[in-house]
């Protein structure tokens, strides 16, 4: 995915949030407001949108009617989170780009930020394996999908290997440090790969991958 041009960090009150002040010491763009002022405003497709979620339960038994309101305006990721209360596995399915727990230690906020404004997720790589473990124990369960087979075909050994290393996790430097090519290539290779697999994102791809079934191989 594109890199964000703004952060908008929603807040319940109009003090400057610690989110937003952290934001801004690594010179990203913030637009801070209420619940009520983000309500009434359209938001662009370039700006990602910080939630907060505290004291809040998210997990199989639904998600909150603000949260859903908020993700159809725009890419959401929560901050404030409480592990006991926030499932990561389920966030990562519902489409939300990563979640900021309250306990988590500065400097690993901080790098949240860089890595969603960057425009890719922000999860532990165990999350990220285990929705790889589901992929592949559907690709095992389910027939061949002749639409995926068609975009497999057009995909490159390159293109491939890439897409299993987005798979287990790894980001755009990482995949670089991996093949030795530089994060500007793996952007050009990732755009290539969005558009013949006919995903927005990596959650898409993820899910694409799963589609695909048996027809996929990294070869």
């Amino acid at each position: 995915m594109d890199p964000f041009n703004r952060l908008v960090v929603i807040t319940d009150r109009e003090k400057t949030s610690n989110l937003s002040l952290l934001a801004e010491s690594v010179h990203i763009k913030v637009e801070q407001m209420t619940r009520s002022e983000f309500d009434q405003k359209s938001i662009r497709s370039n700006l990602l949108i910080a939630f907060p979620f505290v004291g809040r339960q998210l997990g199989k038994r639904g998600i909150p009617d603000e949260l859903m309101q908020c993700m159809a305006k725009g890419s959401t990721f929560l901050y404030q989170a409480e592990r006991s209360l926030v499932d990561p596995g389920f966030s990562l399915n519902i489409g939300l780009r990563g979640v900021v727990y309250r306990d988590e230690q500065l400097d690993r906020v901080l790098n949240a930020l860089k890595t969603m404004m960057a425009g890719e997720l922000y999860y532990p790589r165990t999350v990220m394996s285990g929705m790889v473990d589901e992929v592949l124990q559907q690709r095992f369960k389910q027939g061949f999908n002749t639409d995926a087979l068609s975009a497999i075909q057009l995909l490159t050994r390159q293109e491939k290997r890439i897409i299993q290393l987005v798979a287990e996790g790894s980001r755009n430097k990482e995949v670089a440090l991996a093949l030795n090519i530089s994060a500007h290539t793996v952007k050009a290779h990732l755009s290539s790969i969005f558009r013949k697999t006919k995903s927005r994102n990596r959650v898409e791809l993820l899910r694409w991958i799963q589609q695909s079934n048996p027809a996929y191989t990294s070869d």
